[in-house]
């Protein structure tokens, strides 16, 4: 089910529903294999990313915001940070969704994606040093900086290829081969069947997420339609 959204009240419920969708996502990826309780798989940015590159940076911020609240839940008030400092990971991620928006149209989708969490991660690595004296010594280590914005660069490749295939118009032959392969993975590995069921739901979702904007990410990107969308 392709939808065109036309109207300012239409890209706004698009994006809170990308949003909740991004905090499914990241549930669902924080049940793969942690590299260590603060640094987990966190795919809600595949949102923030298709919502900013279909509509525009307002609504890249609004979903971004609202899908970084499983992350702030999970690393804030559940994690080190604390629900006040925690707040951090909302405008982090916030800040993605904005400049990724400002980019989009400009420059090939991929670069959009990886330059946009920039901002981000500079800001994230401030965050970080600035933990290390707020928190008592040895909660935020080099080793755990590091790990974070790694694993954080290593997402928003995987992002930036994944926006790129729904521009190019091979969304859906990517997503079956994903599936083709998590199937083999099911019938070959069982032992794993839960961490393969999380990767196939992940898959199924961020299909959904993507058959519902990329009608207007493709039109953002149409060398036919000279006329952008306003921000």
């Amino acid at each position: 089910m392709k939808i065109s959204f036309h109207t300012r009240s239409r890209k706004i419920l698009a994006s809170i529903a990308a949003g909740l969708i991004g905090n499914l996502l990241a549930y669902l990826s924080s049940m793969l294999t942690p590299l260590q309780p603060q640094v987990v798989f966190d795919f809600s940015h595949i949102a923030t990313f298709g919502t900013a590159i279909a509509f525009g940076p307002f609504y890249g911020m609004l979903a971004g915001a609202i899908g970084s609240l499983f992350p702030y839940y999970q690393f804030a008030i559940h994690g080190i940070y604390g629900p006040w400092w925690g707040i951090a990971i909302i405008i982090g991620k916030t800040m993605t969704g904005y400049f990724c928006g400002l980019l989009r149209g400009r420059i090939p989708p991929f670069l959009a994606v990886t330059l946009s969490f920039i901002p981000e991660c500079l800001f994230t690595q401030g965050f970080l040093l600035l933990m290390t004296v707020v928190l008592p010594e040895g909660t935020v280590t080099a080793q755990l900086m590091r790990d974070i914005l790694l694993e954080g660069w290593v997402e928003v490749l995987i992002f930036s290829f994944m926006i790129e295939t729904v521009v190019r118009r091979r969304a859906m032959e990517t997503a079956v081969l994903m599936l083709e392969v998590f199937i083999i993975m099911l019938l070959v590995h069982k032992q794993f069947i839960e961490l393969l069921l999380a990767l196939l739901l992940i898959t199924l979702i961020t299909v959904t997420l993507f058959e519902i904007i990329e009608p207007s990410i493709k039109k953002q990107y149409s060398k036919d339609d000279g006329k952008k969308d306003p921000p």
